[in-house]
């Protein structure tokens, strides 16, 4: 570094001119006084335990399609937190349940606890004609979720497709998109790559529509086909190892599913009676069970 000063520029080296001649140096070692280790015995330390509450889970809202979700809107509309909560539990965890470590034969078990726990609420919170549409719900829903198909080499899990229909949409609405996936493959392909790629979907479905009018028969098809697949959901009958549980309250009704639970063949009943046990809890009973 250099300056100017009126003799010309002088050299400055700023390191040098840091130095102290006395500067003590950095030397290895410890001092003895301050050589000291702290330790703890794990064993001596008492876990901390959360009380029950204080972490609480929001049951997340599935959508099926418009019909379905705007009827368990309705019903579920001036009920109570708690009871909307064990509402959307039996469809999460007993009917759509996402453990991969259950076998067929548990989630079907979960699933007629899910059709029970329904016919609990709806006995207790529920009149008459919002008990009935409830119900006709989650029992179309449980037939929904028999037709659960896992891919073996991608582990992916379907579920058969619903007719979707838009909300306030003319009973003889059809799905555009749904028709050309069926009968017209080639142009839905190019839709989806279209819709990815930012490319005209627009145009692509008015190329549809034009064709669709030359074959009416494809409309026909598909609306007797829909309405074939909800009549066969709806009379779909699931025989219940829980049918007839006392719905009296919560505490008689949660006992007895338990004792059902227990007479069970499964090695282990612990999936049935926590599962029981949380949705008991929900509507403010605590039902103990063994592990």
């Amino acid at each position: 570094m250099q300056i100017q000063t009126e003799k010309g520029y002088v050299s400055l080296n700023l390191y040098a001119q840091s130095r102290k001649k006395n500067k003590p140096d950095m030397v290895v070692g410890n001092i003895p006084e301050l050589a000291q280790k702290d330790t703890v015995e794990l064993n001596s330390v008492v876990p901390r335990q959360l009380p029950d509450g204080v972490i609480k889970y929001e049951t997340p809202k599935f959508f099926f399609n418009s019909e379905i979700n705007a009827s368990l809107d309705k019903v579920l509309a001036e009920k109570t937190p708690e009871v909307k909560k064990a509402a959307y539990s039996i469809i999460e965890f007993n009917l759509f349940s996402t453990n991969s470590d259950l076998s067929d034969n548990e989630r079907g078990a979960l699933l007629e606890a899910g059709l029970s726990m329904a016919k609990y609420l709806a006995d207790n919170y529920m009149t008459d004609e919002e008990a009935s549409e409830f119900l006709d719900t989650i029992n179309l829903l449980g037939a929904v979720a028999k037709t659960r198909k896992v891919d073996p080499a991608t582990g992916n899990v379907t579920f058969i497709d619903l007719p979707q229909k838009p909300q306030g949409a003319p009973n003889d609405y059809v799905d555009t998109q749904k028709l050309m996936q069926m009968y017209d493959p080639i142009a839905y392909s190019k839709l989806k790559s279209a819709a990815a790629n930012g490319g005209n979907v627009g145009g692509i479905l008015i190329e549809f529509v034009k064709k669709l009018r030359q074959h009416p028969e494809w409309v026909q098809k598909y609306r007797k086909e829909q309405a074939s697949l909800m009549t066969e959901l709806k009379n779909t009958k699931i025989d219940n190892r829980f049918e007839g549980v006392n719905t009296m309250n919560i505490e008689t009704f949660a006992k007895e599913m338990k004792e059902r639970a227990e007479q069970t063949t499964f090695e282990n009943i612990d999936f049935l009676t926590k599962n029981v046990a949380s949705f008991a809890l929900l509507l403010g009973y605590r039902l103990e069970y063994g592990t």
